[in-house]
């Protein structure tokens, strides 16, 4: 200690000044951390700015999660072609409150628009973000209450989306096309939609709805302003027994869609919605619009689906009808097949139909023996196999209709696939037809007696259908969830018991697991108080029903598939319910 002292008992040593100076320079860094200004996205609003000061566009930061690709890539295409010019940051930081990041945004670029910022930073006690907006605009006829109106008619699903139904309400540059659309011109789409996703076009429409007269499509980005008006435009002149739909992106990389319909079209507007969009909250997404659009048509066309495979198994042993696709199997694997199935079996045909269209216009069941539908689409001679599918959410073999030859049918009855279905179930097919002992096409004509039943069937079918589309309308709901029980007992019916007992038990403990999310959304369902908009009310009952629908199909889950469905259609109620207005608190 004594080298540590100079000049008397009270001296420090050099060592000890320096120690005691690093010791005061830390503590006063540290207050001053303490009391900084928070941190806000300068950094990132710097970034934003220098890459939208090229024009209007989307800047995002690396790690936003809160929309997806495709919504950017369809916002890129839109905003490129508005006359009002529209730049949004989307930022992973903080940003401070009210609108001064958009009013920052808009200094930085110093160019006239609407500028849109959004953030969203992890929250500490949930697993969603906390998210913020702000928004600004400069030099041009456009104000906050514009936005904030445009913002409120986006409110529900499905409604549109409001960064994309934005320009449309600034400029008024997609509603008058969408109103011209008329019997003499049916059809429209967004040149966005086109430039954004190219399969997407006008002929597309043409092609998909070649043999339905009297429909009117508009497939469109967003339109602004009310959703009504924008489909009571579409409705004048409409023919009684006509159908408008108006396709328009929602989020999540689909579109939404809603109908208006004459009197005498014979299904509910809810049919519409379902066959196309999967649920009456309707979702096409963007790589699926193709198969939807076919879905449409087949279940609005004149032209008999049952006939239609009949013609098209005059020419090919497989037909897969344009609205299914197992999203795995490839044309031309289906063709390879085809050919196989040929030389195995050259009177083997296969056809796989879409059983959200067969039910409607044919009823469900169908009337007479299961074979009946294979006996419809059968020439004389063949051995007819036909799979109806279930084509949403990866789509599913729901039921089998075979005839023909007893070791044929009973080798469709087991064919089965799972993920590909298409191309399982054919190599399924083939190898059971292969392996089966004296199996071989039955070369023998039809007589007297096997004419006059199939004369019979196609009759009592004619009639059905024609009943069909009249009392359809009419099922109770109840009925309703008859018919659906009905479909899952079929599909039950053909798989061995062994593998019954396994996708039973499977289901039923994935169904536990989702009965927690399901309860909790039904108490929130509960608490919402009715909103005094008319729209938000619609968008309110909307949900409720599709909540009830919800709660049969936890009933009656039949394997993992269906439950992994239901957590899917649970996310998108409750995402339509995050975004229904809540009262503002006094």
């Amino acid at each position: 200690m004594a080298r540590d002292r100079v000049g008397g008992a009270g001296g420090w040593s050099m060592r000890g000044a320096v120690a005691a100076l690093a010791g005061l320079v830390g503590s006063v860094l540290i207050l001053g951390l303490l009391m900084a200004p928070p941190a806000h996205a300068a950094g990132q609003l710097d970034a934003a700015a220098e890459a939208l000061a090229d024009g209007p566009g989307v800047w995002i930061a690396e790690d936003y999660e809160g929309i997806d690709e495709r919504t950017v890539e369809l916002m890129r295409a839109r905003y490129a072609a508005a006359e009002t010019p529209i730049r949004v940051a989307m930022l992973t930081e903080e940003m401070g409150e009210g609108d001064a990041a958009a009013e920052e945004l808009a200094a930085s670029v110093g160019e006239r628009g609407v500028y849109l910022v959004y953030s969203e930073v992890p929250s500490p006690v949930s697993d969603s973000p906390v998210t913020a907006s702000a928004w600004a605009v400069t030099g041009v006829p456009v104000t906050r209450e514009d936005l904030e109106a445009e913002d409120s008619h986006r409110i529900g699903i499905p409604s549109g989306n409001f960064l994309l139904s934005l320009p449309d309400a600034l400029d008024d540059d997609l509603r008058p096309s969408v109103a011209a659309v008329s019997d003499d011109d049916p059809f429209f789409v967004d040149p966005a939609v086109t430039a954004a996703f190219p399969a997407l076009d006008m002929q597309l429409l043409r092609d998909s709805f070649a043999g339905v007269p009297r429909i009117r499509a508009a497939l469109v980005s967003g339109v602004g302003g009310a959703l009504e008006a924008a489909q009571a435009s579409m409705l004048s002149g409409l023919p009684d027994d006509g159908v408008a739909v108006l396709i328009q992106w929602e989020d999540d990389g689909a579109f939404s869609a809603v109908f208006g319909a004459g009197p005498d079209v014979p299904y509910e507007i809810s049919d519409l919605e379902t066959v196309i969009g999967a649920s009456a909250i309707t979702e096409v997404p963007v790589d699926q619009v193709p198969q939807r659009l076919a879905l449409l048509a087949a279940l609005l066309s004149s032209a008999d689906p049952a006939e239609t495979a009949r013609a098209a198994l005059a020419d090919t042993a497989v037909y897969v009808h344009p609205g299914i696709s197992d999203w795995r199997t490839t044309p031309e694997e289906v063709a390879e097949h085809a050919e196989a199935l040929t030389a195995a079996d050259p009177s083997a045909r296969v056809a796989f139909l879409p059983e959200p269209v067969l039910d409607l216009r044919f009823g469900d069941p169908l009337p007479g023996p299961e074979s009946a539908l294979a006996e419809l689409v059968a020439a004389d001679g063949q051995n007819v196999a036909v799979f109806t599918v279930a084509p949403y959410h990866g789509g599913r073999v729901s039921t089998t209709s075979a005839t023909g030859e007893a070791s044929f049918v009973e080798a469709a009855g087991w064919a089965h696939g799972s993920d590909a279905f298409i191309g399982e179930t054919l190599t399924d097919l083939l190898g059971r037809i292969e392996s089966a002992d004296g199996f071989g096409p039955s070369l023998r004509p039809p007589g007297p007696e096997a004419l006059g039943r199939f004369a019979l069937l196609f009759l009592l079918l004619s009639v059905a259908a024609l009943l069909a589309r009249v009392l359809g309308r009419r099922l109770t709901r109840r009925q309703r969830r008859a018919r659906a029980a009905a479909v899952r007992r079929r599909r039950l019916s053909i798989m061995p018991p062994a593998r019954v007992r396994s996708e039973l038990a499977t289901a039923e403990l994935a169904a536990r697991a989702a009965a927690a999310d399901l309860i909790r959304l039904g108490d929130d369902l509960a608490d919402v108080p009715l909103p005094a908009s008319p729209s938000a009310l619609r968008a309110l009952k909307r949900l409720r029903g599709e909540y009830e629908r919800l709660l049969d199909a936890h009933a009656n889950v039949t394997s993992r598939e269906d439950v992994v469905r239901l957590r899917q259609d649970l996310t998108r109620v409750r995402r339509g319910l995050d975004r229904l207005p809540r009262p503002v608190s006094r």
